[in-house]
Formats: C-alpha cells, sequence, structure tokens
C-alpha cells in the first residue's frame, strides 16, 4: 500500500491517540481507559508552585573553605536528583547571600513532601563499582532497577576508595586518565575491596567494569590487566575533550559523596506567582485567539481555510498529547513558545494555499494546482522551520531549565505544526478533491 493511501489512516490513529491521551481522567472523573501516572499535564513553579529549600554552604570538617568550583559541583548533583524525583525544569542555583555566605537554592515544582526534597538533597551521593554480568551497560544508563533485580551486582561503594588517593593520571602514551587506590580493610566479613577488584579484574580482562554513581552509569573502562595490589588507572583519551572528560571523572571518583557541607537554612512553601487564574485566562485567550484563526482561514480561503482549521486542530490534540506523555513542564515561557508555534503552523498554510492560488490562477487544474502549491511551498517551509529547529536545539544546550523547557516546546510545536501542514492539510484536500462539491472552484476563493 501506498503511503498516499496509508496517510488518511495514519492521521485517523494520531488523532484518536492523541485524543485518549489529552481526556484528563481524575478532573473528569472518567475511569475508562485508564493512563499511567507518569502520563499528566506538569505546570511549572510559575503556575503552581512547590517547594524551595536554601541550603547554607560549609567546609566539610577538616577541610578547606569551599571553592567555587565545589559548590558548582555539588549543585549539579543536587540538581540531577531532583529530576530524579520525576520532577522536571527543578531550578537550583547557587547565590551568595549579604554576608558573604555561599547558599544553594533549590526550588521543586509540583512537590509537597518537603521531607522528600530535604532527604534527596542533604544525602550523600553513592558511586557504585558494577559487575555488569554479561549486561551491556553504557554511559548515562540507570541501572538501579538492574541492581535491584539481580541482573547486574555491585562490588563495592565508592566509600572503598581510600581518601587523597584520586588524582588526575597521565600514563604512558599521553592517555589522560585518573587513578586512585582501594581499601585494604576487609568490611562486613568480606574480602577488602582491593582483594574484590584484584580477582575480578584477573578474570575479566579485556572486558567492561562499569561505575555508576547515584545509580547512572558514569564511565564504562575496559578492564586492561589485573589490577592487583597497586594503583588503579582509568584512562580517557587524549586531546582536549578527554582533558574535559578527565577533569569530569575526577570530581565524580573524588566527590561521590557532596564536596561540600549544607546546612539547611531555610525551607518554604512557593506560591505560584501566576496561578489557577492566570492559566485559565491564558487558556481562554489561547481558545479565542485559536478561533479568530481559523475564521480567518475559513473566511479567505474557504475550503482549503477549512480543512486547514482541522489540521490546526489535529496540532493542537498532538501538541498537548507529546506534552503530557514527555511530560513537558508547562510555564508561561513554554506556553509563550506553543503560541509561537500555532503562528508557525497557520504561516506554512499560508504559503501553500497562496501558491496552489497562483497555479489555479496559470491555468492549472485543481488536482495539479494542489500538488504543484505544496511543492513550490516545501522549501520556504522547511528553510523557515529549519532554522526555528537549530535555534530551538542551542537554546536547549546552552540554557538554564526555563529556557529549555521553551525550546523544547517550540522544537515539539515546530515539528508538529510541519507535520499537520504538509502531510494533514494535503491529505484531506486530496480526499476531497475526489468529491463533487471539492472540485467546485468557487469554492477555493480564488480571485481573478
Amino acid at each position: 500500500m501506498t503511503w498516499r493511501r496509508m496517510a488518511p489512516w495514519v492521521i485517523l490513529a494520531i488523532t484518536l491517540l492523541a485524543l485518549y491521551i489529552d481526556i484528563p481522567r481524575k478532573t473528569t472523573g472518567m475511569t475508562f481507559l485508564p493512563l499511567p501516572d507518569s502520563i499528566r499535564t506538569v505546570l511549572g513553579l510559575d503556575l503552581q508552585g512547590g517547594i524551595g529549600v536554601t541550603l547554607e554552604v560549609q567546609a566539610l570538617e577538616g577541610d578547606e573553605p569551599p571553592t567555587p568550583e565545589r559548590v558548582e559541583f555539588a549543585r549539579a548533583i543536587i540538581e540531577r536528583r531532583v529530576a530524579g524525583l520525576g520532577v522536571t525544569e527543578p531550578q537550583v542555583r547557587t547565590e551568595v547571600g549579604a554576608n558573604g555566605q555561599q547558599r544553594i537554592v533549590v526550588e521543586v515544582p509540583g512537590v509537597s513532601d518537603r521531607n522528600q526534597v530535604l532527604e534527596l538533597v542533604g544525602s550523600t551521593g553513592q558511586l557504585q563499582f558494577i559487575d555488569p554480568a554479561g549486561t551491556p551497560l553504557e554511559a548515562g544508563q540507570n541501572v538501579v532497577e538492574l541492581v535491584n533485580a539481580g541482573t547486574v551486582n555491585v562490588l563495592f561503594d565508592g566509600g572503598e576508595i581510600q581518601q587523597g588517593s584520586v588524582v588526575p593520571d597521565t600514563s604512558q602514551g599521553g592517555q589522560l586518565g585518573v587513578s586512585f587506590e582501594l581499601s585494604t580493610e576487609p568490611k562486613d566479613g568480606r574480602p577488602s575491596a582491593q582483594d574484590i577488584w584484584c580477582e575480578y579484574t584477573r578474570t575479566h580482562q579485556q572486558l567492561p567494569g562499569p561505575i555508576a554513581l547515584d545509580g547512572e552509569v558514569i564511565t564504562v573502562p575496559t578492564i586492561q590487566a589485573a589490577i592487583c595490589g597497586g594503583r588503579t588507572i582509568i584512562t580517557v583519551g587524549t586531546g582536549a575533550q578527554a582533558a574535559v572528560e578527565q577533569t569530569t571523572l575526577y570530581n565524580q571518583l573524588r566527590f561521590g559523596a557532596l564536596p561540600v557541607s549544607l546546612r539547611v537554612q531555610e525551607v518554604t512553601a512557593i506560591q505560584p506567582t501566576l496561578g489557577r487564574d492566570f492559566l485559565d485566562q491564558a487558556l481562554v485567550a489561547g481558545a479565542v485567539g485559536l478561533a479568530l484563526v481559523l475564521f480567518f482561514m475559513i473566511a479567505n480561503y474557504r475550503l482549503p481555510g477549512l480543512l486547514a482549521s482541522l489540521a490546526l486542530l489535529f496540532y493542537t490534540l498532538v501538541v498537548y498529547a507529546v506534552f503530557r506523555l514527555v511530560p513537558v513542564t508547562l510555564t508561561l515561557a513554554g506556553v509563550a513558545a506553543f503560541i509561537l508555534s500555532i503562528g508557525m503552523a497557520v504561516d506554512a498554510n499560508i504559503l501553500i494555499f497562496e501558491r496552489m492560488k497562483e497555479e489555479i490562477r496559470a491555468g492549472k487544474t485543481l488536482g495539479p494546482a494542489i500538488e504543484a502549491g505544496f511543492n513550490r511551498a516545501w522549501s520556504s517551509i522547511l528553510d523557515s522551520n529549519v532554522s526555528s529547529l537549530l535555534i530551538a536545539t542551542w537554546l536547549f544546550w546552552q540554557g538554564t531549565s526555563v529556557i529549555r523547557g521553551f525550546a523544547l516546546v517550540l522544537g515539539i510545536g515546530v515539528l508538529v505544526s510541519m507535520f499537520s501542514a504538509v502531510v494533514v492539510t494535503r491529505t484531506l484536500l486530496r480526499l476531497m478533491i475526489h468529491t463533487e462539491r471539492g472540485r467546485r472552484i468557487e469554492y477555493y476563493h480564488v480571485e481573478r
């Protein structure tokens, strides 16, 4: 079956799936076809509030005063842990108080259990040396469930690294790496970490020896030889990129636990700065704006405008379903990006219809004019959307949490708008010209 024949059924299937995801079960009291709890609408701090924790940075006992680099590393660890709550777009930042005291401020949207947040931000990190037992692992992979299921095994944790032994290292051939020594003391009736590591590396040469931090694999080095009684060296390669990886790995091994001591200074409930009323007003404004756009499209383009309006409704259903699936945290910036992407979807349809009118005025019949209109508008639509996607990618890569949320919403909106304009509108027009009414040229509002 060709794509032209499949397209209507694919669009219908996507529409039904989006409707199934979009219908809120809890607020409407509907119990049919329940959704997993992970599929939900997530609102940001400005719309629903949350919990804020201010942590005062102090030096570890017997250690030097915390440097900005240590505080920043502690901030990164806490941000990763808070994200592990399933909360998107937590805001974790450092600041300096009036007395010069460094602080880390954690703001978590949509969480009401302050003890859960306090336990998470105040606990020490856990470094684990993993025996993958034949399971392929890669950096960034979460291994918590694999460990709990016994699929992979924990050889020992980061507490077995001897204090002060972690140092950057340059081995033969200019290979950059990090070296460390393990404890020689037996623990809990088990052999020492050094003996466990010796036996494991002796029997697993040329196999991976992953290391995880807080349940996430941070590196998967290959065991080159048995490491017994000596210093372990993890190499990361050569060059500028390897130098960055060396520093990161050094910090992770050195500061597997938080590199500074934190004292809870204040815990506050954050009230939404905009609130439910703003959200309701924004939804009403968005609905009115969408209705005006649909009216303009139908009034100016008649039948194509009506079909484009259906495509815009498809776009709205699908984008909102994607927001609930990811889930995307809807802040004021996210709502703005959503509205911006609606404008791009309308713009693409206008480009197509204007090119189509030109082809009809030039004497083409309806079918070829529609195909030519889409083909001529495609390059302009593609350039515009690719430019927007490049900007969204850059903002997501370089931005902070709110900016990344804006970029994510914009990127999703651009992709779906392109699909709705080029595929959905085109498919509906192709179906329509096979009907008697759809072939009547006066329904296309072509000014002569």
